[in-house]
């Protein structure tokens, strides 16, 4: 090999470029037998190749065997250096023990070392200290990783080691992002990848922008987290990265969720685990099932987020991750919380507490993981409050206080300290308490320093239930338009930080209050709206539970065009309704046992907006179409949607008619509308099946626009079509 060639070799290794690197050793190969020396350093950049493919046990067993044959050569500098890569791929299979045994070994052999330069042997000093910092950090010692970063950055200076520098600061801005100093961690990662860009070494450049991809996920410049993991993947995807491609995936999953986007966010968040799965790294298997475990939670499906947390809890790497552990036990124990087992819930919180006290960090974030010892004593307070143990829930507010003394900088734990306090006041019998906890409240939303919107939400819902609570005592209108007004600003929030759960559950909560008012129509309206939403976003627990009392609400609608007609007190009205707000324990629970009731098919016909034509119409049974009120009922339906359907507000989606409920539903020219025995969210699930799956069949309605434009009567075989689709979804799916 020629001295330019080595060069050569060497500036492909030092930037990172392994395949360029071999590419020139595989090309000699084609010339004459590679020599010892050749062989070695062949051996040597596979390792780096399997480390960055994510093979990690094809890099550990390439290392193991360079350094076997290292020894055999009596080449010290190649084993040492085969160590060191060895070290980089059992990391990554988290075995750290073994690390740690091998930094050892390698740094006595360091000490043998006689003919290196003191600049060589210092660049392998700090990469062995970079490399106890990486094992610290994977098991959460937050302290220790942090003083090894700082020691190898120190080192590296020394020798102006730009290339091992990149990395001392990536890891050193990790960490200062994990412990919440978003701004700081910004300035180390900024100087990585301005040294990384200038050298071109790529995977410097890659961590860099996972690493300010979360930075700005936090700081919540969602559309920046894209640009910049979109510009990641276009660097690992066409070289199978297959490690910082899942983190990538996480980044883009997670701002979908915080969007509300939940059917995208679950895509990139599966997309990343089944890349772990094959990795075999469980540290990060438990990050993808702590994120999927988000997505249910939000939407509304508790016990299947359980399941992903458990299977979290169960993953063999979270025993060894302090501060990821306390972030899984906290939320599992909100969770069975919210579900009501007050004793699991309890074990849970308690066991987080004691892990958080341990480590003796209050706040920490790793990737979208929180760990938080505020959070998990906020989360206990709940807990005791909702099972009348107020012994416990101050005796944890108690601590909570000292924390917020302690960290007199960090506002939001006093903040929290607030909340709690004013939650426990409103537990009391007192109405001097109430009082005192309305005040907290009102001081907390109308705090403008502090902009935490989930403080400012959990006030808000508490503050409301306050306010109910003086309506049921009083009766007084001007509560009702403080409830409104409260409603209106929770709506704004949502709106603004894309939390279409609250969204969809404030409509809810707004239409029970104009039910209240005597305002049915709007009432409807809301809740139509409201059941959208949640369908849109794929909230199905929540849309049944509107869908539900949407229903009941037509079951009862005699009963409240009674009371407009008795004009009945609003203290009266009060008093008859039953109140449910938003994230309360009852609510949730409620949610997720709602039970899957589904609907019996009636009648169902397709009619031309244009002209009123019926194109199609089914009956189930016989007896219904013969029914003439019914069928007046229907046609009345179908005038009143006529007229709804295409106004601004779409108020009307379901008509009841004694026993019987009509759905209907535009699209494009036509009205579908579907009788049926039943629940209405099963039956409007259905029709749009029905409409999605017509689309795709006729051409996207083109099909029954020819035989519209041209008078005449749909095929046979256009019939059977439509008919065989009706009874597989309508009929079918009852069975």
């Amino acid at each position: 090999m020629s001295n330019n060639q080595y060069i050569e070799i060497d500036h492909f290794i030092a930037h990172g470029k392994y395949v360029e690197a071999l590419d020139i050793i595989s090309s000699i190969k084609k010339e004459r037998e590679l020599s010892d020396k050749e062989i070695l350093l062949k051996k040597f950049i596979m390792i780096y190749i399997y480390l960055d493919k994510g093979e990690f046990q094809k890099g550990k067993d390439a290392a193991e065997a360079l350094i076997q044959e290292s020894q055999n050569k009596n080449n010290l500098l190649f084993e040492i250096d085969a160590i060191i890569g060895k070290i980089e791929n059992i990391i990554n299979l988290e075995l750290f023990e073994e690390s740690f045994k091998l930094i050892q070994k390698a740094e006595k052999l360091c000490k043998k070392i006689k003919d290196l330069s003191i600049e060589e042997l210092k660049r392998r000093e700090s990469y062995l200290e970079y490399l106890k910092g990486r094992i610290y950090q994977e098991e959460d010692e937050i302290i220790k990783a942090l003083n090894s970063f700082k020691q190898s950055l120190a080192i590296r200076k020394s020798i102006n080691d730009e290339i091992g520098m990149i990395f001392s600061l990536i890891s050193i801005g990790s960490l200062t992002i994990g412990i919440g100093n978003f701004k700081e961690g910004e300035i180390y990662i900024n100087d990585s990848l301005k040294i990384a860009k200038k050298l071109d070494i790529e995977s410097g450049i890659i961590w860099n922008l996972i690493n300010l991809g979360w930075i700005k996920f936090h700081m919540r410049e969602l559309n920046e987290v894209f640009s910049i993991a979109k510009e990641c993947l276009s660097i690992c995807e066409p070289k199978d990265y297959m490690r910082p491609i899942s983190f990538c995936y996480d980044l883009i999953g997670s701002c979908h969720m915080v969007k509300g986007n939940l059917t995208k966010a679950l895509f990139f968040f599966l997309k990343s685990l089944y890349i772990r799965i094959k990795m075999r790294n469980n540290n990060l298997i438990t990050v993808s099932y702590y994120c999927i475990g988000n997505v249910y939670s939000r939407k509304g499906e508790l016990k299947r987020c359980l399941s992903y947390y458990n299977k979290g809890l169960k993953t063999l790497g979270l025993n060894k991750r302090k501060m990821s552990k306390p972030a899984y036990l906290s939320v599992v124990g909100k969770i069975y919380g919210e579900l009501g087992d007050f004793e699991k819930a309890k074990k849970y919180l308690l066991e987080a507490l004691d892990l958080l006290k341990d480590n003796k960090i209050i706040l920490y974030h790793h990737l979208n993981f929180t760990s938080s010892l505020t959070t998990t004593l906020h989360y206990l307070i709940i807990l005791c409050v909702n099972n009348n143990d107020l012994d416990n829930a101050n005796k944890y507010l108690e601590e909570l206080d000292k924390i917020s003394d302690k960290y007199l900088k960090i506002k939001q734990i006093k903040q929290i300290y607030r909340l709690d306090k004013a939650i426990i006041l409103k537990s009391s019998n007192r109405l001097m308490d109430k009082m005192e906890a309305w005040t907290i409240f009102k001081g907390i939303i109308d705090d403008l320093e502090i902009n935490d919107y989930e403080l400012t939400i959990e006030a808000m819902t508490h503050l409301c239930e306050l306010l109910i609570y003086e309506l049921e005592l009083t009766g007084d209108n001007e509560i009702l338009y403080e409830i409104e007004s409260l409603s209106d600003k929770l709506l704004e929030i949502a709106k603004k930080q894309y939390l279409h759960d609250v969204l969809a559950e404030t409509y809810f909560f707004k239409a029970k209050i104009s039910l209240l008012n005597l305002d049915i129509n709007n009432a409807r309206y809301l809740l139509t709206k409201a059941q959208n939403l949640a369908n849109k976003f794929e909230l199905v627990q929540l849309a049944k539970k509107i869908s539900n009392e949407h229903d009941s609400l037509l079951t009862h609608l005699d009963e409240w065009e009674e009371k407009i007609k008795k004009k009945t007190p609003l203290l009266k009205r009060v008093e008859n309704m039953k109140h449910e707000f938003l994230f309360s324990k009852t609510v949730r629970t409620q949610i997720e046992e709602l039970p899957n009731e589904s609907d019996t098919p009636i009648y169902f016909v397709i009619l031309s907006s244009y002209n009123g034509r019926c194109i199609y119409s089914k009956a189930f049974e016989d007896i219904s179409v013969n029914d003439g009120n019914l069928i007046a009922s229907f046609i009345s339906a179908i005038n009143i949607f006529g007229k709804e359907a295409f106004s601004s507000s779409g108020t009307i989606d379901r008509i009841r008619h004694g026993e019987y409920l009509i759905v209907l539903q535009s699209k494009e020219d036509y009205i579908f509308g579907y009788v049926f025995k039943g629940q209405s969210y099963s039956a409007i699930s259905k029709l749009d099946t029905f409409i999605e799956n017509l689309a795709q069949i006729t051409n996207n309605f083109g099909t029954l626009d020819s035989y519209i434009r041209s008078h005449r009567e749909i095929s046979l075989e256009t019939r059977s079509s439509i008919e065989q689709l009706l009874n597989k979804i309508l009929t079918y799916e009852n069975n």
